[in-house]
């Protein structure tokens, strides 16, 4: 396996999100590339670094909600002030997409093809339409046109034919997770969010987003998705939705949300010449594929893989 130690040091210098919406919430109607726009542009001023001095952008995204989203890392890049000669890059490893393209980046550095890389990732999972297939060469007479939801079928792989809802309530009978762990995991989730939030923990890293609504135009900084009212007891109320005795419900299941997320990583060299401050190395990373019937259970053998590049074993993290 790859030697991390040998190869050369990658930093992140600089991040910024925004705020993430619920679905159907308050930026419902922004695309994803508006919202990874804003994340990047922050991320450059956050640290003053010009647009200019960006080798490459690398950008994930999943949904492609809106017709732009073909062109989400030339637009991000662009709107961010990044010169149009600099190469970008749009990547999809579903929900890996993000950290691939942070890995992307280090690859390009570690290669010699850039020294700064603008990273990140963006979804309007609410902008997902209603699709009418088969319909561009005519309707034949008595056949009943049928919407296909878009985002449900994202979340389906038709390979397996089996929902994201699914793979989870597979995993969790094959672990032996029981609804009632399922919702005590969720209520200690949002009650942390709930006392970050009212710490001021999340202040730095959210660039507001400016929204119109009937009273005038507000600033969106705040995430919408978590509930901080969320106790064992209420989420226990919220039946299971995709399983009968199932664990998945509407208060523990992954958010359906909008919003951005950018990360500046730099070489070495880079750090030094323009006077950055690194926030933290990146030391190694992992990736595998699992069955996709448990397709949540992925972060396992690929966290395995990380630390083994690295020579570390998960007793040496202080997190995890």
């Amino acid at each position: 396996s790859l030697n991390c130690k040998k190869m050369k040091s990658v930093y992140i210098v600089g991040t910024k999100r925004t705020a993430f919406g619920k679905f159907g919430g308050a930026i419902k109607d922004f695309a994803a590339p508006a919202l990874g726009a804003v994340a990047a542009k922050g991320a450059l001023d956050s640290i003053g670094l010009a647009g200019e001095l960006v080798d490459s952008v690398v950008w994930g995204n999943v949904q492609q909600s809106t017709t732009d989203c073909s062109y989400m890392a030339r637009h991000v890049g662009l709107k961010a002030g990044v010169p149009l000669e600099k190469p970008m890059l749009t990547v999809n490893r579903l929900c890996g997409s993000g950290f691939q393209s942070i890995i992307t980046g280090m690859q390009e550095i570690q290669l010699g093809e850039s020294e700064i890389v603008l990273t990140g990732g963006a979804e309007s999972m609410s902008m997902s339409p209603m699709a009418l297939y088969g319909t561009r060469w005519g309707h034949p007479l008595g056949k009943d046109l049928v919407q296909v939801d878009t985002l449900w079928g994202g979340l389906t792989d038709m390979h397996i034919k089996t929902t994201m809802s699914m793979t989870a309530e597979n995993l969790a009978e094959k672990l032996g997770v029981k609804k009632e762990q399922a919702d005590a995991w969720a209520a200690q989730s949002h009650q942390r969010w709930a006392k970050a939030q009212a710490e001021g923990i999340f202040k730095n890293e959210i660039v507001p987003i400016t929204v119109k609504t009937r009273k005038g135009e507000v600033a969106f900084e705040v995430d919408e998705n978590p509930r901080p009212e969320a106790t064992v007891e209420s989420l226990s109320k919220l039946k299971a939705l995709f399983k009968k005795d199932g664990t998945v419900s509407a208060g523990n299941a992954s958010g359906i949300c909008d919003g951005a997320g950018a990360v500046i990583v730099a070489s070495e060299e880079a750090v030094k010449k323009h006077n950055l401050k690194p926030l933290a190395r990146v030391v190694s990373y992992g990736v595998t594929g699992v069955p996709p019937e448990i397709m949540g259970y992925g972060p396992v053998p690929a966290s395995k893989i990380a630390l083994d590049k690295a020579g570390l074993s998960v007793g040496d993290m202080d997190l995890c």
